[in-house]
């Protein structure tokens, strides 16, 4: 009996592996309700449908040029699999088997990693100056605060106050963001550009203990000041698990205003702090070649590009599993790597 459900089991999931090679054709019959049954992520090749297809009536959906453009150059699957990829220690197994079996196995640099804040800061503003280039004047017309070019869009959230408001309007929790300021304001409090971005994303902090034993085993603290890891928390914040295009999911956040918001009030702050910050030839050194580097990301993923650069697809069915990992500040004791240990788990 048992040898029976395993053949019937791996007649199914033949079966998925082959419909993927015949999904350009059926996609039109597809909407982006129905999720796939590849809990284990699917093979990571794209067919070329949407993750998500443009509707006027999605609350807070990008204009359709602009979605279509994201979809197409596969922006959102780029953006889910740099995060996935930046947890990998604490991203669960079904994660982290799909990363190896795809080719991408963990990021040189990890969330809360020394020289990971500006490397997270970095991507998120080529994002902004691309899409501002590109589509900048694209009219808007759903915006929720009446914006109507999608450059404005894209300028986000300008001051705390415009953050209080939204979070007063979604019944947030604005004594936690009014406690954080403090510190996060305090621009000279941060040594480096990078510490300042790592304070914004994440909690997470990469630890100085070390196992003789093996290098490769990670042992995290978190950092439990008021404003640390806001990025990740105006996620949580704003999440809407019915949207299609729910801002606590990377593969399809980029299409929704509110994900602007978000970074555009993270790209006001670094801008603040840049103002009150002298880079150090090596800081200088470091903001040149990652703002470079994900420029060109961003080309590759445009029409600005001679040349396709596909990036694997994790399925609908492994984000669902994964995405409540990507932008949480409490690591799940259940999904962490072998060796792995954090503050909060034993």
């Amino acid at each position: 009996m048992a040898r029976t459900v395993q053949l019937v089991t791996s007649m199914r999931h033949l079966l998925a592996l082959a419909l993927v090679g015949s999904l350009s054709m059926t996609t039109a019959c597809l909407t982006e309700e129905q999720v796939d049954d590849q809990v284990d992520g699917g093979d990571g090749k794209a067919d070329g449908s949407p993750n998500v297809t443009w509707r006027a009536d999605i609350p807070n959906i990008v204009p359709k040029k602009v979605h279509e453009y994201l979809e197409k150059y596969q922006w959102g699957d780029y953006h889910i699999v740099f995060h996935m990829s930046r947890k990998w220690y604490l991203l669960g197994d079904n994660g982290r088997g799909w990363l190896k079996r795809v080719g991408e196995a963990s990021a040189d640099l990890q969330e809360g990693d020394p020289g990971n804040g500006i490397e997270f800061l970095a991507m998120h503003r080529a994002m902004i100056q691309h899409l501002s280039n590109r589509w900048g004047n694209e009219a808007v017309t759903n915006d929720p605060d009446g914006r109507t070019k999608f450059k404005d869009v894209l300028k986000g959230w300008t001051t705390d106050d415009d953050v209080i408001k939204a979070l007063e309007k979604r019944g947030g929790d604005v004594a936690k963001f009014r406690a954080g300021l403090a510190k996060l304001n305090d621009f000279r409090s941060f040594a480096t550009e990078d510490e300042f971005g790592n304070f914004v994303q994440t909690t997470l902090r990469l630890s100085g203990e070390v196992d003789p034993d093996d290098s490769a085993i990670r042992f995290y603290a978190r950092d439990m000041a008021p404003g640390a890891g806001f990025h990740n928390w105006l996620h949580g914040q704003f999440m809407d698990d019915s949207s299609p295009i729910d801002v606590g999911n990377p593969q399809t956040n980029l299409s929704n205003i509110m994900f602007w918001r978000i970074h555009g009030w993270i790209e006001a702050k670094w801008k603040q702090f840049e103002a009150v910050h002298t880079r150090t030839p090596m800081e200088m050194l470091a903001y040149d070649q990652q703002l470079e580097r994900f420029a060109l990301h961003m080309q590759l993923h445009s029409d600005f590009s001679t040349s396709s650069h596909a990036v694997n697809r994790p399925s609908k069915a492994l984000v669902k599993q994964v995405k409540g990992i990507l932008f949480s500040n409490e690591p799940d004791c259940a999904k962490l790597a072998d060796g792995t240990q954090t503050d909060n788990c034993e």
